[in-house]
């Protein structure tokens, strides 16, 4: 009997540790943050929600890169780096401590960056006391086709399956998904700005109240991700991320894990109605 108890065991802690190899699988070598991060989370993705790509590619037009100018500096100015999902009406929901972290008075210039290179102007609409914030576009003529945004909004459900998207700080991932950095052009020269795609982190939701999310695949979100949005698997908007929470090892002051944080759609009073699902869905 004893000895069918320590093989009962023995394939126990097996079968643990091949469960921890394949949850390690998901997350990225601490050299490779970056680039191998968004790969795996592609590749999550892929593997677990295979239709899920097609509704990537119609949410990627509408989010922007987020520039905060704050205060002019011998060489240029100092700025603050965030992203952004464009909504309908030209609005744009972030979150509020791009627009307020460092600054010391005086006026902000807010520039967006679409991924197709295009730049706009921004101004502040309304900021909200659970770190999120909503622009409002300057369109210029020929342009209102930014109006019609088709985000649409929905409240989380537990353990739903959540995708976190953002620009870590001038980076981006060009078309063979290698990390670049961002160039934001000149347009008096003539220089476009670069076409670079954002990255992916993939999570579950937990506490929908403070809409906590574990992660399942990717890296630990960077500076610049901060207002990103994120999307259940049906596209829908859920929530702006704000922070990011980690447990650090005593002994070697590495991270063992951690959480992303997020403001709920709900509580960012959204123009338009926003959907309730049930969790039999």
């Amino acid at each position: 009997m004893k000895r069918f108890w320590i093989l009962i065991l023995t394939v126990w802690c097996a079968g643990m540790a091949l469960a921890d190899e394949g949850n390690r699988r998901w997350f990225v070598d601490k050299n490779l943050v970056y680039e191998r991060g968004s790969a795996l989370s592609t590749e999550y993705l892929q593997e677990h929600t295979p239709g899920f790509s097609k509704t990537l590619e119609s949410i990627l037009p509408w989010l922007v890169r987020i520039e905060v100018r704050h205060s002019f500096i011998d060489d240029g100015y100092s700025s603050n780096h965030g992203t952004g999902i464009i909504l309908k009406g030209g609005k744009v929901l972030t979150a509020n401590h791009v627009l307020t972290e460092n600054v010391r008075g005086g006026e902000i210039e807010v520039i967006l960056t679409l991924p197709n290179g295009r730049i706009f102007s921004a101004s502040i609409e309304e900021q909200g006391k659970r770190d999120w914030a909503r622009l409002q576009m300057n369109i210029p003529d020929g342009q209102e086709n930014l109006l019609e945004s088709p985000i649409a909004m929905a409240a989380a459900t537990p353990g739903e399956t959540t995708v976190f998207i953002g620009y870590p700080a001038r980076l981006g991932l060009d078309a063979q998904g290698h990390v670049k950095p961002f160039h934001k052009g000149d347009k008096e020269q003539g220089i476009p700005a670069d076409k670079l795609r954002p990255m992916l982190v993939v999570a579950v939701a937990e506490d929908l109240e403070a809409l906590t999310l574990k992660p399942l695949a990717g890296f630990p979100p960077v500076g610049g991700m901060s207002g990103g949005p994120l999307f259940n698997l049906k596209g829908q908007l859920i929530g702006v991320q704000h922070s990011v929470s980690t447990t650090t090892d005593n002994a070697t002051g590495g991270v063992l894990y951690y959480k992303i944080d997020a403001t709920p759609i709900s509580a960012t009073n959204p123009s338009g109605p926003t959907e309730r699902k049930s969790c039999e869905e």
